[in-house]
């Protein structure tokens, strides 16, 4: 037994001097491989802390938020908004008051269309004049004909036929100077009810929509830029 201690003593030194001399490398594990240094990501960037430093809070630095620009608003010039009738007009500038969208309406008349036109002998002054005109027209075989009666300018006037249009008006006129008749002359029977532009100063987008959407309850308007009042 003393002899086999003695062998696996020698054994043992042996193995010693043998690992200690590198000569068992190519059997043990590479204990620095290359490749696992070669698979490090950014290496770098590795440093040794100290326990002070490797204990610390860490703190997360935090982007700070880009500033917000301020949203300021578009103001236009002025929108006229048209074609509302008295009564129209009068139920938009209400509404828009209770919206409270700053600034005040402002009326526009638009001029008068006429809807029909007549061919007419101006008053004769009294009824007494207009008969004479009358027997005078009978006499030029003029039959189509009556005597205005309505109290205004036209009183005592003769009609001699209305129609829709200026056209139209004007062939019948000419058709009468065949005849002899030399005093007629065409003029505006009757137009169409005043219509009313509403024009709103500063307001911005915003205020045009809600304008807009309150005149569409009311009429058919169209939106365009502000003419001279």
């Amino acid at each position: 037994m003393l002899k086999s201690l003695l062998w696996f003593l020698l054994l043992a030194n042996a193995g010693l001097f043998a690992l200690q001399r590198g000569y068992l490398d190519a059997f043990l594990p590479d204990q620095h491989d290359p490749h696992r240094l070669q698979q490090q990501l950014a290496p770098e960037r590795m440093r040794l802390l100290s326990l002070e430093a490797a204990t610390a809070p860490v703190v997360i630095a935090v982007p700070a938020a880009a500033p917000v620009a301020a949203v300021v608003p578009v103001t236009l010039a002025c929108v006229e908004l048209g074609e509302f009738s008295e009564a129209e007009a009068k139920r938009f500038e209400a509404g828009f008051v209770a919206l409270a969208l700053g600034g005040s309406p402002t009326r526009r008349r638009l001029a008068e269309e006429a809807t029909s036109h007549v061919v007419f002998i101006p008053s004769q002054g009294d009824k007494e004049g207009a008969e004479r005109k009358s027997a005078e027209l009978r006499r030029l075989g003029v039959a189509d004909f009556y005597v205005l009666q309505a109290p205004g300018k036209r009183q005592f006037g003769i009609s001699l036929g209305v129609f829709r249009t200026r056209a139209a008006a004007d062939v019948r006129l000419a058709e009468l100077e065949t005849q002899g008749v030399r005093s007629a002359r065409v003029g505006v029977f009757s137009t169409a009810d005043r219509k009313i532009a509403i024009q709103l100063h500063a307001l911005d987008q915003a205020g045009v929509t809600a304008a807009m959407q309150l005149a569409a309850t009311l009429a058919k308007v169209g939106q365009r830029e502000c003419a001279a009042l």
